[in-house]
């Protein structure tokens, strides 16, 4: 496949008429329109597929029906990109991967679809594997760039930079993703995958891009803005995830750049001379710039733009994208409806982040058992999961463990366990007047909760001192002691600031998934009962905080 990749303009399905894309006349300004998507994660019609009911607020059908509405308006086809995470996350991704891979992938089907000019490559890509990713490259329209990803041989692994025209007018696209992946997806990509720092690269890139003829340069890549890594970048020596700001400050000649990867929301900023925009995760909106370029001392640039988020909401879903991906869907929901064993009474995680719940013991014991260790950890990554009263089905399982995490465990020591759960126990904030709530900048799914041993966390001490009272069998726990310990694999290589386990040994990896083996242990017992799992080993002191922190985790 050539570095220079062209993507024609015109889009016959995107109106009656197709918008006139013929070279620009004498010096008439052009307004240039770049839509932009991120973190899909496999949101792709307006379906909630763990609770089986329609979703209003978001998808990639409403998204295409927004850029749809900007070929109309303007005289110029807009130039669409993602940036990034769109293979995975969802049960119809997962369905996609690992229960129809015959089909055509329908994520694949609904971005050829809207009719992407390039997207960048995510860190989620590679979850599924590289033939996963290869099957996806192979079926796409599009392509996917990541110009600093590379084989241990020091070639490209990907594109690092395309160009599509408008009016005659050459735009480079550049695209990279985040090096973190190299530690959680490190089964996946070790040995065959080197991913190296994002800036360099994608300078390099850009004066590529500029040198080629490009008048304008775009950048798309899978990296929130300014945000402290998940991992430990020095004692990794992995470089950091979170680098648009640092890519707007360093790195001449980008007139846009659209990130993801944080799933935050930003209409519009400006760092230096670059306009930086990112929409909202899960198609919940789409970014749109207008760049003006007009001719200046006999050459076209760039000489004003803007940007804005269009929310989702409400639109009307795009047939088109509907069509396409109804295979999918309807096996998706064929998937997720099948009732693999039964309850008598309803299980909920409503309080799982401030009190020990039967549901999150289910899934720790799940991961000891499979294991064998002598603990296990767990997140409650929704507090809105449940079991209700009745048949158990494989969406309710895949809303309790939405992700597609592998099981592990390793041995750690008694000091190592402690500085884990210090760690987790961060995710409470104790505030100037003394009050205790949870800290907004840590994200729930970065509060870890241990099954195994009995421990007390006291939010009114301060940060690194809060748990007050660690046992195993009925015995304070030694900074010597060593347990086995069950875990998912982003938080085995650090993810979520863990560092005390990475130089921990692995002693269990049998690259199974943890929702899949829920999933099997519903299947085995037939009836599950709250009593077969429920262990209380942990509390939240003074217990009159605990009403403040249910309130503010929600």
């Amino acid at each position: 496949m050539p570095l220079r990749w062209t993507i024609v303009a015109c889009v016959a399905a995107a109106a009656a008429a197709c918008i006139p894309q013929g070279p620009l006349e004498s010096n008439a300004p052009l307004d240039l329109v770049i839509a932009a998507t991120t973190d899909v994660h496999g949101r792709l019609r307006g379906w909630d597929y763990y609770a089986n009911a329609p979703d209003s607020l978001r998808g990639l059908s409403r998204a295409a029906t927004i850029i749809d509405s900007l070929r109309r308006g303007v005289s110029t086809s807009p130039v669409v990109v993602d940036a990034g995470d769109f293979l995975e996350g969802n049960p119809l991704a997962y369905v996609a991967a690992r229960v129809d891979t015959e089909m055509p992938h329908p994520v694949i089907a609904a971005m050829n679809a809207v009719t992407y000019d390039a997207v960048a490559i995510g860190n989620h890509e590679f979850n599924y594997g590289l033939a996963t990713l290869n099957r996806a490259k192979r079926q796409a329209d599009f392509p996917m760039l990541a110009a600093n990803v590379y084989t241990p041989e020091g070639k490209h692994a990907f594109l690092g930079w395309a160009v599509s025209t408008r009016r005659g007018i050459k735009i480079g696209i550049v695209g990279a993703t985040t090096p973190g992946s190299v530690l959680w997806d490190r089964d996946n990509l070790a040995g065959r995958l080197v991913i190296r720092d994002i800036v360099p690269e994608v300078r390099t890139a850009v004066g590529d891009a500029r040198d080629a003829g490009c008048v304008v340069v775009i950048v798309v890549v899978h990296s929130g803005l300014n945000e402290p890594s998940s991992y430990d970048t020095v004692r990794t020596g992995v470089p950091s995830e979170n680098v648009a700001a640092r890519i707007a400050h360093e790195v001449p000649g980008i007139d846009l750049l659209v990130y993801g990867h944080s799933h935050k929301e930003m209409p519009d900023t400006v760092i230096g001379t670059t306009l930086l925009m990112q929409p909202r995760s899960w198609a919940t909106s789409v970014a749109i710039a207008h760049l003006a370029i007009a001719r200046r001392a006999g050459r076209w640039r760039v000489v004003s733009k803007r940007s804005s988020v269009v929310p989702a909401a409400h639109h009307r879903e795009n047939p088109s994208v509907v069509a396409v991906t109804q295979e999918g869907h309807r096996e998706t929901i064929k998937y997720v409806t099948t009732a693999i064993g039964t309850t008598p009474v309803a299980w909920r995680a409503d309080s799982a982040r401030v009190a020990p719940t039967p549901l999150i013991d289910f899934i720790l014991e799940v991961e000891r058992k499979a294991s064998g260790a002598q603990l296990a950890s767990t997140a409650a990554f929704s507090l809105d999961a449940s079991l209700p009263a009745g048949p158990i089905t494989v969406a309710r399982l895949s809303a309790l463990y939405p992700y597609d995490n592998t099981l592990r465990a390793v041995k750690l020591s008694g000091a190592q366990l402690r500085a884990y759960l210090e760690q987790s126990a961060r995710y409470f904030r104790r505030n100037a007047d003394g009050s205790v709530d949870v800290d907004p900048t840590i994200p729930g799914y970065n509060y870890d909760i241990v099954a195994g041993v009995d421990y007390t966390i006291d939010v009114s001490k301060p940060t690194g001192e809060r748990i007050t009272t660690l046992q195993y069998n009925g015995r304070p726990v030694a900074p010597s002691d060593t347990f086995t310990m069950a875990l998912n694999n982003y938080r085995q290589t650090g993810g979520g600031g863990f560092a005390m386990l990475r130089d921990a040994p692995v002693v269990y990896d049998k690259q199974l998934e943890i929702r899949q083996l829920l999933i099997d242990e519903v299947r085995r017992k037939g009836t599950l009962s709250p009593s077969d799992y429920f262990h209380p080993n942990w509390r939240i002191v003074p217990a009159v905080a605990i009403g403040g922190l249910l309130k503010s985790s929600r």
